[in-house]
């Protein structure tokens, strides 16, 4: 089905997505005299982002000749998450995950809001499970091979603990709780579950819950019941381990099977609380029955805990902070919001001194102006978003013989700048804290050169930027205004980028410079059903954008969509293949080709990818090629200089001249990875064609399809300047420099 879109005069998304990751300033498109509105956009599912990437253990690089180490190109201060919690003492602290190649913990005094300490997560570029236990010491799951680390803040020492499970598959650790003397993790890609004992040291592994099950989402225990409850996915099953019992039993209602998974258990004395993802809803469970008590919508990643006081919990939704009455079910809404575009990512509470509040709230203003301002590396730590509201350091309740009331504070990180909010239920006030956390090498991503080969681009996963590497200077910029880019292209000046979430087509325009109207955002496919923009090609000199999408909640495939750059008109052509995503195209003449992937919509689908061309005049018309072999995704198409299709599918490179000739193909690996991107081509001059392919660099003679490995580790994405040497990311954060062998000689020479 064909639709036609107007960029300037269609209704956009009229309220942001909230919460972490990411941030990218995104404009929407201008009416004519009418002024762009600036919006903070962040997704609210990081999780989400690592399903695409099979993350393998780190390697150790040797040296080999032409491979030049560049460093890394992008740098960002972006949280990934956040934790409140006490020593012994009654201290507080925040424990920030800054994420990065390697990621790192950021600990942060809560009362003088001072960077305390900062320590590298080796082996890790991610961490999503965080929780104190009751000596107030921090856990901490890492990614990529599913390392548990450990922060004591009563002496201070940091200590990595090593990999919790024995399958391989198991190799990011998802969610992360403490009870009693037990830390329970769950896992990526395995679906396992497993406990570490903080006294004995000891491992004890569940396994995999549930077959073809990946993710262990959300964990919650009870030391007293010995009790587990998990939430796995997708598609998402809530399961129970009960008393004396080795195995978990399902108890998710029917009505909830289609939902992805929980990403979040809060577990009482009488209720469970599970929040489903996608759908944006808590259900409460009866302890006792596993019945359904009640149900009601939010926005927030997570909710609270049980509340000090034992009666509530709290959630936000559309950034006002709500109540929820676990004895009335009754929900109040506090009158407070969180800043535009954001939604709590995470609540912890705060044990405060009574007198302390109380002599705060009738001198609020000379507390705040008598606080001293604290200050790390020249630059102030604090930030106090509404100066009229009181300086938040309250002192903490030290250890004493005098018996005082607590009162408590609820406080949560709100965006991955790392901002947070204090919510003050006595006196009904909330304050906003911003800190200047430290920057990290961002793990690179998606790599493109510029049309004459001067410059080569690179983009950050997760956290986004934009880095550009000159060829010949070695001089690099940096633009971080800018989210995960899924494919780029770049012609007549203009780089056209599928930047996710949201699926959005971005034109940089390299004449004028980057600012809040520069990318500018041609359309959002989402509004489709689609997830990410996963191809980009120019038709006709760059007088049209050809993209291709892979769909999230549509029924069918993925879209294919023509973006006109001179009268800026769109066509969309949906579910171009029936339940599949476009993941690879190229133009020759008036043809177009390009290739699919099975997976589309969380599912797989079971015919092969596809591999079609079409004439631009008529798109509807296209026509399958067969080839010589099966395959789950078409992830690499070219034309080289003799106006010959090659591609990579799986692990075999295919070459395509017209009709009636014969397909040709060599098998370069039996099997590969991934959903849509594990694979990298580029044309050389010299007779051959350059790849690489589940990190491995290999060069084919075009003439006989020899091949030749020429790095057998470590190289991902792949991009050629204008000397034709070759360009890669090692799966961290530093850019690879690869010279041929015809530039090496010469420059021996």
């Amino acid at each position: 089905m064909k639709k036609i879109y107007i960029p300037l005069i269609v209704a956009m998304l009229s309220t942001p997505i909230g919460s972490i990751a990411n941030a990218e300033e995104l404009v929407l498109p201008k009416k004519e005299n009418s002024k762009s509105e600036e919006i903070v956009e962040v997704d609210r599912n990081v999780e989400e982002w690592l399903e695409d990437v099979v993350e393998v253990e780190p390697e150790q690089e040797v040296s080999l000749e032409g491979h030049e180490n560049l460093g890394p190109v992008i740098f960002k201060a972006s949280a990934i998450t956040s934790k409140i919690g006490a020593n012994i003492k009654g201290d507080y602290f925040i424990y920030y995950i800054m994420h990065g190649s390697p990621t790192a913990l950021v600990v942060v005094d809560y009362q003088t809001k001072e960077i305390v300490h900062s320590f590298t997560l080796e082996d890790s570029k991610s961490a999503w499970g965080l929780d104190v236990d009751k000596n107030g010491k921090l856990w901490v799951g890492g990614s990529v091979s599913s390392v548990l680390y450990s922060y004591d803040p009563n002496t201070e020492v940091f200590e990595k603990h090593g990999a919790i499970f024995s399958n391989k598959s198991d190799t990011s650790i998802q969610d992360l709780i403490v009870e009693g003397n037990k830390v329970y993790v769950g896992s990526a890609y395995g679906g396992s579950l497993a406990s570490y004992d903080t006294i004995t040291k000891k491992i004890e592994e569940f396994g995999q819950i549930r077959k073809r099950r990946e993710f262990v989402k959300a964990i919650a225990a009870d030391e007293k019941t010995d009790e587990i409850f998990v939430s796995i996915g997708s598609p998402m099953d809530l399961l129970v381990k009960k008393p004396k019992t080795k195995k978990f039993t399902s108890f998710l209602p029917a009505k909830y099977m289609s939902e992805k998974y929980a990403q979040d258990l809060i577990l009482t004395d009488k209720y469970l609380v599970a929040r489903l993802h996608p759908s944006n809803k808590a259900v409460v469970f009866d302890r006792k029955t596993l019945k359904i008590v009640d149900e009601f919508d939010l926005k927030s990643k997570t909710l609270s805990t049980l509340s000090p006081d034992g009666k509530s919990l709290y959630y936000t939704k559309e950034q006002q902070l709500i109540k929820y009455d676990f004895s009335t079910k009754e929900h109040t809404e506090l009158g407070l919001f969180l800043p535009k575009g954001t939604e709590a990512v995470n609540l912890d509470f705060v044990m405060k001194n009574t007198k302390a509040i109380e002599e705060g709230k009738k001198n609020k203003e000379e507390l705040k102006e008598n606080t001293p301002v604290v200050t790390h590396n020249n630059k102030s730590i604090l930030d106090i978003v509404n100066p009229t509201l009181h300086h938040p350091a309250i002192p903490i309740l030290e250890e004493s013989n005098e018996i005082e009331p607590k009162n408590w504070v609820l406080s949560g990180m709100v965006d991955n700048l790392g901002q947070l909010f204090e919510y003050n239920p006595q006196t009904e006030e909330m304050n906003y804290l911003q800190f200047d956390l430290p920057e990290q090498p961002v793990e690179l991503y998606t790599l493109a050169s510029s049309s004459d080969g001067t410059k080569i681009f690179a983009n950050g996963y997760m956290s986004g930027g934009l880095g550009i590497y000159d060829v010949a200077t070695g001089n690099r910029e940096l633009y971080r205004n800018i989210s995960q880019i899924e494919t780029m292209f770049d012609i007549n000046n203009k780089l056209y980028i599928g930047a996710y979430p949201l699926a959005r087509l971005l034109v940089y325009d390299r004449s004028l410079p980057w600012n809040a109207d520069n990318p500018n955002e041609v359309i959002r496919m989402s509004q489709y059903g689609q997830e990410r923009t996963t191809a980009v090609t120019p038709f006709n000199e760059g007088k049209e954008i050809i993209f291709g999408t892979l769909p999230d909640a549509s029924v069918g495939g993925g879209d294919l969509a023509f973006y006109d750059t001179f009268t800026k008109k769109i066509d969309v052509y949906e579910d171009y293949i029936y339940n599949q995503s476009i993941v690879s195209l190229v133009s020759r003449g008036s043809q177009v080709f390009g290739g699919t992937s099975i997976h589309a919509n969380q599912q797989v689908n079971p015919r092969g990818a596809r591999f079609f061309y079409f004439n631009r005049r008529n798109p509807e018309d296209k026509i399958y090629i067969n080839l010589p072999f099966d395959s789950s995704m078409i992830t690499s198409l070219i034309v080289d200089s003799n106006k010959k299709i090659w591609g990579m599918a799986d692990g075999k490179l295919f070459v395509y001249t017209d009709e009636g000739t014969e397909v040709k193909s060599v098998e370069l690996l039996p099997l590969i990875s991934g959903r849509f991107r594990n694979a990298q081509i580029v044309d050389s001059d010299d007779g051959y064609i350059f790849g690489s392919v589940e990190g491995k660099l290999f060069r084919v003679t075009k003439d006989n399809l020899t091949v030749e490995w020429l790095k057998d580790k470590g190289v991902y994405g792949l991009a050629k300047d204008v000397n034709g040497d070759l360009y890669y990311h090692d799966g961290g954060s530093n850019l690879w420099k690869y010279t041929i062998e015809k530039n090496r000689k010469q420059k021996q020479q």
